[in-house]
């Protein structure tokens, strides 16, 4: 496990008070909650970051759909059979 470290931040106490209660019931502690949230806070930050990267290759390789062609693509995946 990596050696851990102690971070200080200000919140709001509604949200001090939501975090206690789902360490509560989840039987966490308090630090295991906001351990888990910014975990998955950073990796799907990181998720976007990396796929704003991927377009922004794809734009420079001209790998792109026209709007028009977007839009027909979804409405036959939304739109049911008839």
């Amino acid at each position: 496990m990596a050696k851990s470290v102690t971070l200080a931040a200000r919140v709001d106490a509604d949200l001090d008070a939501e975090l206690a209660r789902l360490a509560v019931l989840t039987g966490r502690s308090k630090s295991s909650v906001i351990n888990a949230a910014l975990r998955s806070f950073v990796e799907n930050e990181q998720q976007f970051l990396a796929a704003v990267e991927e377009g922004k290759q794809a734009l420079k390789e001209g790998r792109v759909l026209d709007h028009a062609t977007v839009v027909a693509a979804f409405n036959r995946i939304v739109t049911p059979p008839v």
